[in-house]
């Protein structure tokens, strides 16, 4: 863990009024004989860690289980021994790992899988106590199968949160409910490996169900690695407060509008996320966009994104050049200094240092050179952040 995560962390621990759990959620077995239905097992997974982490949990995204399950030679969707469920929990710091199965049966005389019923069963087994948790089923149509992962869903958060206070008409609302066909090409993109597989999903997903907002956050981020930076604001503003992703869609429209030359907006959408989650990578972001507006709050912001991790050679390189704009020379050569020790190699941040420390004013240096943004963040990170933040249990 960097200096800045155990900082803030251990600020905001102090301060909360109770730890929640870690969830580690596993892509659910098919017990059926249908392997063109695999990708139930994702879906199911998919929908209860967003439900997870939106009820307050800690919840480890897909790639933090993904490289997990790398490290100890596990392959996705296996039947694993209990030790093995132990030790793979025990690799992340986990509490809690829900795992489980889905069967699929069709009705007599029908070859059709949309014909077909499915049944989930889900399982706990709890790390801190070293025992098993009860089992958790729902049944019903295939083709319900959203409704029936918002309901184990909220069968489930009763385990993990026995006093919460948990209404299930807010897991089974209409906007909740997603078409399967719509649900099988999003979990579908999620597998693929090839970037242009995953947009073919994807957009499938979002032209079945142009509700379902899971499909409209992977367009965007996958617009925005392709720097299309348009595309990806365009889908990202899909993105409403209520949805789990909304904070992140934020930082990824403050980026996509910083690239585009909108600095005003970009500065507005990393605020959006500093008013809950006040992070190393928003203040430096956002102190960048404040330089590119002459705005004098920049050197604050871009100061406590050093402050939380002063060996980041991206928060001092910004640092540096704002000093090095605001005239303050002496004050500019440490930080730019501070990046070209650790990266002698970094051209950029050299010529900046030599503009410092011959004191060339920013009006008249030549060519310029940009400031830098962190692209991505630590989504775990956010919900440890927000868990600690909030009180278990509120909205």
């Amino acid at each position: 863990m960097r200096y800045s995560r155990a900082l803030f962390l251990a600020f905001w621990l102090a301060a909360a009024p109770a730890f929640p759990s870690t969830v580690l959620v596993l892509q659910f077995q098919n017990h059926s004989q249908y392997s063109d239905l695999n990708w139930v097992g994702e879906s199911i997974a998919e929908t209860l860690m967003n439900e997870y982490a939106h009820a307050n949990q800690i919840v480890f995204d897909r790639g933090s289980r993904a490289e997990a399950m790398h490290r100890l030679s596990l392959r996705p969707g296996a039947t694993f021994t209990k030790a093995t469920l132990i030790r793979l929990g025990q690799s992340l710091d986990a509490t809690y790992i829900c795992y489980g199965t889905y069967d699929i049966n069709l009705p007599p005389g029908s070859s059709d899988l949309k014909d077909s019923s499915v049944q989930l069963s889900a399982r706990f087994l709890d790390l801190g106590r070293m025992h098993d948790g009860p089992e958790a089923s729902e049944s019903g149509k295939l083709s319900e199968l959203s409704r029936l992962e918002e309901h184990l869903a909220f069968a489930t958060l009763k385990y993990l949160e026995p006093k919460a206070n948990l209404s299930l008409d807010q897991f089974l609302a209409p906007s909740k409910l997603i078409r399967v066909d719509a649900e099988e090409s999003y979990v579908r993109g999620l597998l693929s490996q090839s970037g242009d597989q995953q947009q073919k999903w994807f957009l499938q997903a979002a032209a079945l169900d142009p509700n379902f907002s899971g499909p409209a956050f992977e367009l965007g981020k996958l617009a925005l690695q392709k720097k299309d930076y348009g595309q990806a604001i365009t889908w990202l503003k899909r993105i409403t407060p209520s949805d789990p992703s909304y904070v992140e869609a934020q930082f990824k429209l403050g980026v996509s509008a910083y690239y585009s030359g909108d600095y005003t907006g970009a500065a507005n959408y990393f605020r959006e996320v500093l008013k809950t989650y006040p992070l190393n990578e928003v203040y430096n972001n956002l102190g960048a966009a404040e330089i590119e507006l002459n705005q004098p709050t920049a050197l604050g912001d871009l100061h406590r994104a050093v402050d939380g991790d002063p060996n980041d050679p991206t928060y001092q390189f910004n640092l540096g050049a704002a000093l090095w704009k605001s005239g303050r020379f002496d004050e500019a050569v440490k930080a730019l200094q501070a990046v070209v020790d650790r990266k002698p190699d970094d051209a950029d941040a050299g010529t900046l240092l030599e503009r410092a420390q011959d004191h060339v004013s920013a009006s008249s240096a030549k060519p310029e050179i940009p400031e830098r943004l962190k692209l991505n963040f630590d989504a775990t990170a956010f919900r440890q952040l927000k868990a600690m933040v909030q009180p278990k249990g509120s909205e």
